[in-house]
């Protein structure tokens, strides 16, 4: 017990002041505005962000993408659109909150006073000046900092944490638990409504530009065939002279075709000679026999049936031969092409005819790939906008998610128990120093000769109470300079306090 009371009377002042410090903390933790949070849901779809693509095609076709990035990469992109000032500008107006009413109330007050405070204070110290806020700005800068979206992943299993899905949650906070879901809210609604927009206003300017190349490669193939028209008029040359001279500049590649249809039907034929050789050496008919016996009798059985083998090869003839003949046939029409490919007289007006035809294939091939992307942009278009769709509502929260009053209670238990702690060291300091009552020859509270603290100089004629007193003679003044140790700056002879001596000061 009285170990518990000396530990108490030792540290009562690091316990209360711990104390008080927590409750203050704890009751300045209400000066702070709550902030609550809520969150909602977004399905990012397949044909999503076709807006991203040049073409106007989904990206999952394009070159480059990777199906397991791709997901991560469209949910950061919708993330920066969800945090972007014109979605928080426009959550801002739909829902008034620049139009707050002010806060009324001496805690009010003083909450407005504390923050003004740290603004200007912070200000001065960054920018040098303190500007005044405007209620919009601040506003925007509220949902554009309380908003925040990120991908979501599995809860459990092997790929648990993964965040490649194409599941987005958007989270925004507000003042009231009412605030924070409609805040939720509208920033889903305008994030899914931009993107049906972007997707709009992009698929429109990407068919707008690919019917515009398509009218250029129309006027391109129109003007090739017109180069191509007046050449022949110019040089008299006809239909049939444009292809002899198309043939001849295919010269080279009919050629090398003859070669090789040759070559394969030169296979074609040893393979049939080899088939047909064995063909002649397998019968056509097998024949079996079989002896059934039965008691005392014996009966045997033949039969012919048709061979397998010879029947297999026969079906491998047939084909073989159909192979050949169409290969022949082949052979013939690039033969007859090839005699038919002789060049005209003039080798220079042929080759300016052979280049003006290419230029016309190559417009007209031009023309056939823009009208495909066209085509395919325009249906795109066509299906409507499906990138991004709700899953569910956002739910008012019960709980402000700011400020986590724990964190000021501990605090200011912590910063309290410091400073009581601070308190009883110097208290203790003030008990354990020595207490000597002053000596005659000096004025209280003032030092000896030799600069030395009274409390050092022990009274000579001072005896703890209860003691018998010394009946040795009084010292005598003397006003020859004290010694060390011996005599003290006022002439009287001093004397060390005894060890009772002390114990009896620390007593009283």
């Amino acid at each position: 017990m009285t170990s518990a009371a000396t530990l108490w009377n030792r540290h009562w002042r690091i316990v209360t002041v711990a104390a008080v410090g927590a409750l203050l903390a704890f009751v300045g933790s209400f000066l702070v505005d709550p902030t609550y949070t809520s969150s909602t849901r977004l399905l990012i779809h397949g044909r999503d962000a076709t807006f991203l693509s040049s073409t106007g095609q989904d990206l999952a076709n394009q070159p480059g993408v990777i199906d397991s990035s791709l997901s991560q990469s469209l949910a950061s992109t919708y993330a920066g659109i969800a945090t972007s000032r014109a979605v928080a500008e426009t959550v801002v107006e739909d829902l008034a909150l620049d139009e707050r009413p002010a806060k009324s109330g001496p805690i009010a007050m003083i909450a407005g006073a504390a923050a003004w405070v740290y603004r200007c204070g912070r200000a001065f110290i960054t920018a040098g000046y303190c500007a005044a806020v405007d209620p919009y700005e601040k506003a925007v800068a509220e949902v554009q900092e309380g908003t925040s979206a990120q991908p979501l992943g599995t809860n459990a299993g092997s790929s648990a944490g993964t965040t490649g899905s194409y599941v987005l949650e958007v989270t925004s906070s507000g003042r009231s638990p009412e605030e924070a879901k409609a805040v939720t809210d509208a920033v889903a609604d305008q994030l899914v409504l931009t993107s049906a927009s972007r997707f709009q206003t992009d698929s429109t300017d990407v068919i707008a530009r690919l019917e515009t190349l398509s009218e250029q490669a129309q006027q391109e193939v129109t003007q090739r065939s017109l180069e191509l028209a007046n050449f022949q008029t110019a040089n008299g040359i006809t239909a049939a002279d444009g292809d002899q001279v198309l043939s001849a500049t295919s010269h080279e590649n009919l050629s090398t075709e003859l070669v090789q249809a040759q070559a394969e039907a030169a296979d074609l034929q040893a393979q049939l000679a080899s088939i047909s050789t064995s063909l002649r050496s397998t019968p056509q008919n097998t024949d079996s026999s079989q002896t059934i016996v039965t008691g005392r009798s014996t009966t045997e059985m033949n039969s012919q049936a048709t061979n397998p083998v010879y029947n297999d090869l026969l079906v491998q003839q047939r084909s073989l031969q159909a192979q050949l003949d169409g290969q022949l046939a082949r052979v013939d029409e690039l033969q007859r092409a090839l005699d038919g490919a002789a060049a005209l007289a003039d080798n220079a007006t042929a080759a300016e005819l052979a280049s003006l035809a290419a230029a016309v294939t190559r417009a007209q091939q031009n023309l056939a790939d823009v009208e495909r992307t066209l085509h395919a942009s325009q249906l795109t278009a066509a299906q409507g906008p499906t990138d991004l769709t709700r899953l569910d509502e956002a739910a008012a929260p019960p709980y402000p998610a700011e400020p986590k009053r724990y964190m000021y209670l501990a605090l200011g238990l912590l910063i309290g128990a410091v400073a009581g702690a601070v308190l009883a060291a110097e208290a203790r300091r003030r008990e354990v120093s020595p207490i000597a009552p002053p000596d005659e020859g000096s004025p209280v509270g003032t030092a000896n000769a030799e600069n030395e603290p009274l409390a050092n100089v022990p009274d000579p004629e001072w005896e703890p109470v209860g003691a018998a007193r010394s009946t040795a003679a009084p010292q005598e003044r003397t006003d020859a300079p004290a010694k060390a140790g011996g005599r003290s700056g006022n002439g009287y002879t001093t004397r060390r306090p005894s060890l009772s001596d002390r114990l009896f000061v620390d007593d009283v």
